[in-house]
């Protein structure tokens, strides 16, 4: 294998070698090639040749039968759930019971149920409720109430009927619509994300492995597909937002939309399609649009908003890439261009200052702004606010990137994060509103990956409406929660870390850095010793140790090895950074911060509950009720992953994605119980 990756495939079972998987599968994917092709190839097979005989036998098997019936359907041996402690409580049981009547069981979906039963036993644990029967009623209901009142919407029953909050239709609650910049698209403050809609993570474009078109549009997770894009319609979300390298999704999400078309659902001009394509040399973004546009063409017609994929700077690649783009818009091919950017805020605001695009997916949220945290503005500041500023100034649409997942993994939120923010607001709605209000996007990106992902949604979006009619003072809910949590920081933290802290650092393409990422990793520093947030930092932290650094290489080298999508390295104790931070305020603060991060999150295994609550970073509940299907690429369940499709799904549900047996006992258990 010229181009192998793991020379000793038995290296794949080290757990600190997981970290890898994920660099190589995303470098090779964000910078396209034959040569990365082959590199996503061979790591497949590298995972095939570490295991087992009866893993090259599934192999086989997949070759011959193709792709198992059985897949997506979660672990097929249901673990032992416990019910929750409140049940044990004979007086708030019995008072939780009276909200569930027969008829909201009835309609509460399993995965509704299952995240309202999680998020009471947090409230009676951690909120101080065990002995307020009353109190812990009326959360059951308001939770209850969140997750059936827009259902009228989606069945399309008694959607004229009068919502009892709002006093208005159901039918005006829809999910509102704002100017998307210069583009002059009216588009839905949400946006289906596509990441998570989709068979498998391998691109569609690698040979072999691949799972044929034919199965992948008769499967399971194409009817969850058809199902979430049929509901985000029907509740006014009219964006879906894909990527040429996002496995199987672009041609899936094209299909249900193509069928839901045919079955007179919707009318093409109803909605607006985005895709996007790493820039690259001339040869290879026109095989990569060409695969796109044949997805596209004769089912949709034309795409609306035409992207490239996660640039950070005006480079030889991004001017053939755009001039190839402006070519495709004039034939009418697409409709509008932007960029699409996890690049350092100086890097985004040059880009943004081109004038050349017309709107831009950025990162900017109120636990930071990924990878542009810590880095200069431009401006004096840090982060990415800055930047989206100047793009609403210059009238560009402005797209938020994944306020849920990248923003914090508020799926998952800290015990801290769901104290702080409070019982007027869930983290997901604290998330989605900071960042219409307070930030000013026109669309925050949710990456969906079932139905019941749009609970906490359309709560936020309900909000809105009760804002809208005097019924609530929005602005107030807000500031209380924002100054709750600056004050945390300023408690933790100190007054002058929590304002200087991370201002005056060099970016992680700055040679004083040897591309240390230091502001991002200070960012995950406040927030693991503020907020608690260890699984959304570990994650982070994960994928800069995997980042590749041959210090053999010239500077300029080692820099062009780095990924946009994923920039910067973690800290390397062997990097004198004296000249790094001779612009900040306490230099040896910096240094303590970044080694004790290092220490902390560096280690192959995750901490456990009992360890996370001796350090403060309690966890909070869990709203993943079960893993979306193609599996958490961000995770280091990626190789299960990429077994999934080696094997075509035949040794079982390996990755465990889709609702499984443990899923349904849970909601079975619950039912039972209530």
């Amino acid at each position: 294998m010229p181009y192998s990756l793991f020379p000793v495939p038995s290296l794949l079972f080290i757990p600190h070698t997981y970290r890898y998987y994920y660099y190589y599968y995303y470098y090779c994917v964000t910078y396209p090639s034959d040569k990365h092709i082959i590199l996503v190839s061979e790591l497949v097979t590298s995972t095939i040749m570490g295991n087992t005989a009866s893993i090259i036998t599934s192999v086989g098997k997949y070759m011959v039968f193709g792709w198992s019936k059985d897949s997506y359907k979660g672990d097929l041996v249901a673990t032992e759930i416990s019910l929750p402690t409140f049940c044990s409580n004979a007086p708030v049981y019995a008072a939780i019971k009276s909200a569930f009547t027969k008829q909201k069981l009835k309609q509460l979906s399993d995965e509704a149920l299952i995240k309202i039963c999680r998020q009471l036993e947090f409230l009676y644990k951690e909120g101080g409720l065990q002995n307020d029967p009353i109190a812990m009623k009326e959360r059951a209901e308001n939770l209850i109430d969140k997750s059936l009142w827009y259902l009228p919407l989606v069945t399309k029953q008694s959607a004229n009927a009068i919502d009892a909050e709002t006093g208005l239709e159901l039918s005006s609650l829809k999910v509102p619509t704002r100017r998307f910049g210069k583009t002059n698209l009216q588009i839905s403050v949400i946006t289906c994300g596509g990441m998570r809609l989709q068979n498998t993570w391998l691109p569609d474009f690698i040979p072999v492995l691949r799972p044929s078109r034919k199965t992948v549009l008769k499967s399971l997770p194409q009817e969850n597909i058809k199902n979430c894009i049929r509901s985000c319609l029907a509740l006014g979300i009219n964006h879906f937002e894909t990527a040429r390298m996002y496995g199987t999704s672009e041609y899936q999400i094209v299909e249900a939309l193509h069928e839901l078309i045919q079955e007179g659902e919707v009318k093409r001009e109803d909605f607006i399609l985005q895709t996007k394509i790493p820039a690259s040399n001339e040869k290879t973004f026109i095989k990569f649009w060409k695969q796109s546009w044949s997805n596209i063409e004769k089912k949709l017609g034309y795409i609306d908003l035409f992207s490239l994929h996660a640039i950070d700077k005006m480079s030889e690649n991004v001017e053939v890439s755009l001039k190839i783009s402006e070519q495709l818009k004039k034939e009418g091919k697409i409709r509008h261009i932007g960029f699409s950017t996890h690049a350092t805020s100086e890097q985004i605001m040059a880009l943004i200052n081109t004038d050349r695009f017309e709107y831009v997916n950025i990162h900017e949220h109120f636990f930071g702004s990924y990878h542009g945290t810590g880095t200069p503005d431009t401006l004096g500041g840090q982060g990415n606010l800055a930047c989206v500023k100047r793009a609403l100034d210059l009238d560009m649409g402005v797209f938020q990137i994944s306020p849920i997942d990248k923003g914090g993994k508020l799926f998952r939120p800290s015990k801290d994060c769901v104290s702080l923010i409070g019982q007027e607001l869930t983290p997901i709605g604290f998330a989605l509103l900071y960042g219409w209000k307070k930030i000013g996007f026109h669309t925050a990106s949710i990456g969906l990956a079932r139905v019941s992902d749009l609970d906490e949604v359309m709560a936020a979006t309900k909000l809105l409406a009760l804002e809208k009619v005097g019924k609530i003072d929005l602005d107030k809910i807000l500031d209380g929660a924002v100054n709750r949590l600056n004050a945390r920081k300023e408690e933790i933290l100190g007054i002058e870390w929590a304002e200087k802290g991370l201002l005056n650092i060099p970016h992680c393409y700055d040679k004083d850095t040897d591309g240390i990422h230091i502001g991002h990793i200070l960012g995950l520093h406040d927030l693991l010793s503020t907020f608690g947030m260890y699984e959304y930092c570990r994650d982070r932290y994960i994928s800069m140790l995997g980042t590749k650094w041959n210090k053999k290489k010239s500077w300029e080298e080692r820099v062009e090895s780095m990924p946009g999508a994923n920039p910067g390295r973690s800290f390397d104790s062997d990097v004198d950074l004296t000249e790094a931070l001779k612009n900040h305020y306490n230099p040896s603060l910096v240094l303590q911060k970044l080694k004790q991060v290092h220490e902390w999150l560096e280690s192959d295994d995750d901490l456990s509950d009992d360890e996370l609550e001796k350090r403060g970073w309690k966890k909070g509940y869990n709203l993943t009720v079960w893993t979306e299907m193609p599996g958490e690429i961000d995770s280091r369940a990626v190789q299960m992953v990429l077994l999934q499709v080696a094997t075509g799904g035949r040794l079982g549900s390996l990755a465990k994605t889709g609702p499984g047996s443990s899923f349904q006992s849970e909601a079975k258990q619950l039912r039972l119980a209530l």
